[in-house]
């Protein structure tokens, strides 16, 4: 039992990090360099937030930096804690950083016009 946790786990994590990794690319490549590449297909979110009151604006807009720096934590912490055999706190931030994405990411989906 604990060898088929541990390579779920571990399958978990890789696939968590690699669509991270791909994201992060396409972030800055897209949103920070402005350069097109193939990487736009993957999360071009165009959300509108002009029909929200200015404060909830400010919200989403200070998610979307957080979850800029919520990836960059992601790609150096996965690879720790994957070599690691005991849970750490540095897991369980993990843990909380992908729900806040997992949040975050479909909210955003459902303000852009196109969805």
């Amino acid at each position: 039992m604990k060898i088929t946790t541990s390579i779920v786990r571990s399958f978990l994590l890789s696939l968590i990090w690699v669509v991270t990794l791909i994201h992060f690319l396409k972030d800055i490549t897209q949103d920070i360099l402005r350069i097109p590449t193939f990487l736009d297909v993957f999360g071009n979110i165009q959300e509108d937030l002009s029909h929200l009151p200015y404060c909830i604006q400010l919200l989403i807009f200070s998610a979307g930096i957080s979850s800029f720096l919520a990836e960059i934590f992601l790609l150096i912490s996965i690879p720790i804690i994957k070599h690691r055999r005991e849970t750490s706190a540095l897991e369980k931030w993990v843990v909380g950083v992908v729900i806040f994405m997992l949040i975050y990411f479909p909210l955003v989906i459902l303000l852009d016009p196109r969805y």
